[in-house]
C-alpha cells in the first residue's frame, strides 16, 4: 500500500514521537513539533500514538491514493477522523487559520526505516524519514501493515487540542536559568523554522554577553547578544553558549510548534510542580483513549 505527493508548498517531513537518548553524541531528539496532534492523528486513524507520520508546515499537501488506505488529519472540516481512501482519490493537508502545522497519520503508519529507533527526519543531517530529506511531488510513501482500528475523538478531546495549540502564554521554567524572564510582549519573527523560533522583544533589550557552552533541549529559550530570544525547536542544537532565561514547560510545547510569524506571545514563570502537573493531565488524557 502507498501515498504518492502531488504537491508540496512549504515543508513536508515524515516525523513521530523522535529519537531521544542521543543528545550525548550531538544528535537532536526531533521528531514532530506539535506532538499532541500527531499523536490523536494518530489514535483517530488507528495508530498507536508515536506512529510516523507527515508533518506540514505553513502551506499544503497533496497526497494520492495509489491502493485503498485510511488516513486522518489534525486539522481542517474533517480533522481527527478516520477518512478511507480509494485508487486515486486525492486529499488535502493544511494548517487550520492561525496554525504553523498539520499532520496526517495513515492508518498502518507509513514504512520507513528506523535510524537510532525513529522514523522521524532529521533535516540538517540527512538522517532519517524519507530518503532523509523534505517531501516533494512524485515521491511515493509506503504503508505499513495496520492492526489497529480508528478510535472516535471525543468533542472534549478536540476542544484540548484547540486550546492547547492556541495558547500564547508561554509557561517556562526557570531552574538554571542565567538571566531573567522576561515579562513583556514578544513578536514571533519570520525566522522560525524546526531548529528555533526567534522572538522578538516590543522593547529593546540589553545584550547579554555569551557563556561557557552547555546542554539546551527542545523549549530552551535562549538570549542570544541580539537582544532576541530563540526558543529552540525539535531540531534544534544539544549544547550552546547563550544564556538561557529558562524551558518552554513540556505541555505548552505542541503551542510552540504552531507559532506563525507576526503573532504576539508572552513567557510566564511557573515551579516546577506545576510543570508536572499540566504534563500529567495532558498525558492521561491521551491514555484514556487508547485505554
Amino acid at each position: 500500500m502507498s501515498l504518492r505527493v502531488v504537491e508540496v508548498v512549504g515543508q513536508a517531513s515524515v516525523q513521530d514521537m523522535g529519537r531521544p537518548g542521543h543528545a550525548h553524541t550531538g544528535v537532536p531528539r526531533g521528531g514532530a513539533a506539535d506532538t499532541l496532534s500527531l499523536r490523536l492523528a494518530n489514535i483517530a486513524a488507528g495508530n498507536t500514538p508515536d506512529t510516523a507520520g507527515v508533518e506540514m508546515a505553513m502551506g499544503r499537501l497533496v497526497l494520492e491514493a495509489m491502493t485503498p488506505c485510511r488516513v486522518a488529519f489534525s486539522s481542517g472540516e474533517r480533522a481527527l477522523e478516520a477518512i478511507d481512501l480509494r485508487v486515486g482519490d486525492r486529499v488535502e493537508a493544511c494548517p487550520s487559520a492561525g496554525l504553523c502545522r498539520a499532520y496526517v497519520a495513515v492508518t498502518g503508519g507509513l514504512g520507513v526505516s528506523s535510524v537510532l529507533g525513529s522514523g522521524s527526519t532529521l533535516l540538517s543531517a540527512g538522517l532519517g524519514g524519507f530518503e532523509g530529506r523534505a517531501l516533494r511531488a512524485g515521491d511515493v510513501l509506503p504503508i505499513g501493515e495496520s492492526s489497529g482500528e480508528p478510535v472516535p475523538i471525543p468533542a472534549w478531546v478536540r476542544a484540548m487540542l484547540a486550546l492547547t495549540l492556541r495558547r500564547r502564554v508561554l509557561r517556562v521554567t526557570t531552574y538554571g536559568a542565567q538571566t531573567q524572564c522576561p515579562t513583556g510582549l514578544l513578536q514571533v519573527s519570520n525566522k522560525a523554522d524546526r531548529v528555533g523560533v526567534r522572538l522578538e522583544r516590543s522593547v529593546p533589550a540589553r545584550a547579554i554577553d555569551t557563556g561557557p557552552s552547555m546542554g539546551v533541549l527542545h523549549g530552551t529559550v535562549q538570549a542570544p547578544s541580539t537582544g532576541e530570544l530563540v526558543i529552540l525547536g525539535p531540531d534544534g542544537p544539544t549544547t550552546g553558549g547563550y544564556a538561557t532565561v529558562g524551558t518552554i514547560i513540556a505541555a505548552d510545547l505542541p503551542a510552540v510548534g504552531q507559532l506563525c510569524p507576526g503573532q504576539w506571545v508572552r513567557l510566564e514563570a511557573v515551579g516546577r510542580e506545576e510543570a508536572l502537573a499540566c504534563l500529567r493531565q495532558r498525558t492521561e488524557a491521551v491514555v484514556r483513549l487508547v485505554g
